[in-house]
C-alpha cells in the first residue's frame, strides 16, 4: 500500500485544532466541491477549514513525486478534506479525506488496484470495493478514488467512518474493465487484479514492463495482472490498442537475455530461467501478450496463458470495436 502524505500530518492538523469546533460548516458558501455535502453529512465528523482542491496543473504541489501517475491514467481534479470529531476526545483524532475524480470508473480502479496488494483488511458491510487500515484506507465509487488518512483512531473507527462516507456520497458502480474476464480463473487470488495504464504503473508491476518497447508510454498499450497461488505467481496480460511493436519477438528475447536468462522457445511460449532459479514465460498471439512472473510449474504457466489468450481472442472476436478499457 502507498501513503501520498505522512499521517503524522493528519495529527499536526488535528492537534491545531479544538475537539468539537465546527470550522467552514457553512454550507451557503458558494463554489463548494460537489461532493461537499456528503462529506460535511458524516455522523460524529466535522470538516475543518475550507478543502483544497487540485486541478491538473496544481497536483504536483501535493501529491510530492506521485502525480505523474494519476495524469496518465487520466486525472481531472482532487478535493481534500480535513475532518476533526465534532466532540471532545480524550485523544486527538483527525481524518484527511483525499477524493481524486478520474477520467472514468475504469481509471479510479486502475489507481485503486495498485495501491492493494490483495491481502488487505475489508469489511463485508462496505459493498464498495475498498480496504481498510489503522492509518489509511482506499476506496472506489463510479470516477472517484478515495485515499483516507487516519491518525489516533481504532480501525473500528475507520471502518464506521468508511462506511457513513460510501452512504454519503452518489450511488455509483466501478466495475472491473472487461479484459479481466480474460484471466484464468482456477488458483486466481482475489483482490490481486491491477489494471495498469502508463509507464510509471507498468514499471513499478514489473522491470520486464519499463522496456520501451512495449509502449505503454506512448498510451499504446495496457495491461491487466493477478497472482495465482499458491507461490504466489504473477499473469500479466498486454494489449497492444493497434498492431503489436515490430519484431516483438526478438526484443522479449533480448530482454530476457539482458536478465541472463536461460532461454527455450516451444509451441509460441518463451521460457526464461534465471541463474537463481526464477522462471519466466512469455506467450503471444495477435494484439496480445502473456507474461507469467515467478511460476514454478510449466505446465501450469503454459496452461494459463494458453487459456488466456483464447479468451482474449474470443474477446476480440466478439467485440471488434472494443479495443481498451481506457477512457480520457
Amino acid at each position: 500500500m502507498t501513503v501520498f502524505a505522512d499521517a503524522s500530518t493528519v495529527a499536526a492538523a488535528a492537534a491545531m485544532i479544538p475537539q468539537g469546533q465546527q470550522a467552514s460548516q457553512d454550507t451557503s458558501q458558494r463554489n463548494l466541491p460537489p461532493d461537499f455535502m456528503g462529506v460535511a453529512g458524516i455522523a460524529g465528523w466535522v470538516v475543518s477549514g475550507t478543502p483544497r482542491t487540485f486541478a491538473k496543473e496544481t497536483l504536483y504541489g501535493y501529491v510530492d513525486g506521485g502525480a505523474e501517475i494519476f495524469l496518465q491514467y487520466g486525472f481531472r481534479n482532487l478535493t481534500v478534506y480535513e475532518l476533526v470529531p465534532d466532540k471532545p476526545a480524550a485523544k486527538r483524532k483527525g481524518m484527511t479525506l483525499e477524493i481524486y475524480r478520474m477520467a472514468s470508473p475504469a481509471a479510479a480502479f486502475g489507481i485503486f488496484s495498485t495501491r492493494r496488494e490483495g491481502n488487505e483488511t475489508v469489511s463485508p458491510g462496505i459493498k464498495t470495493a475498498h480496504w481498510i487500515g489503522v492509518e489509511q484506507t482506499n476506496l472506489v465509487k463510479g470516477d472517484l478514488y478515495i485515499n483516507i488518512l487516519s491518525s489516533g483512531c481504532t480501525q473500528d473507527e475507520v471502518e464506521t467512518f468508511v462506511f457513513s462516507l460510501d452512504r454519503a456520497l452518489p450511488a455509483a458502480e466501478t466495475p472491473r474493465p472487461q479484459a479481466f474476464s480474460c484471466m484464468p480463473e482456477f488458483s486466481l487470488l482475489p483482490g490481486t487484479e491491477r489494471y495498469i495504464c502508463g509507464d510509471v504503473a507498468a514499471a513499478n508491476e514489473s522491470p520486464l514492463l519499463g522496456a520501451d518497447f512495449w509502449g505503454f508510454k506512448e498510451g499504446l498499450a495496457e495491461a491487466y495482472s493477478a497472482k495465482y497461488g499458491p507461490g504466489p505467481s504473477k499473469l500479466i496480460l498486454i494489449h497492444f490498442k493497434g498492431p503489436p511493436p515490430a519484431n516483438l519477438v526478438d526484443k522479449v528475447l533480448a530482454m530476457f537475455n539482458e536478465y541472463r536468462m536461460d532461454v527455450t522457445i516451444l509451441d509460441q511460449i518463451m521460457q526464461g530461467r534465471t541463474v537463481a532459479g526464477r522462471k519466466f514465460y512469455f506467450g503471444w498471439n495477435g494484439p496480445n501478450g502473456i507474461l507469467i512472473l515467478d511460476e514454478p510449474d510449466p505446465k501450469a504457466a503454459r496452461a494459463r496463458i494458453q487459456e488466456a489468450l483464447s479468451k482474449a481472442a474470443k474477446r476480440l472476436a466478439e467485440n471488434p470495436e472494443k479495443r481498451s478499457d481506457e477512457k480520457k
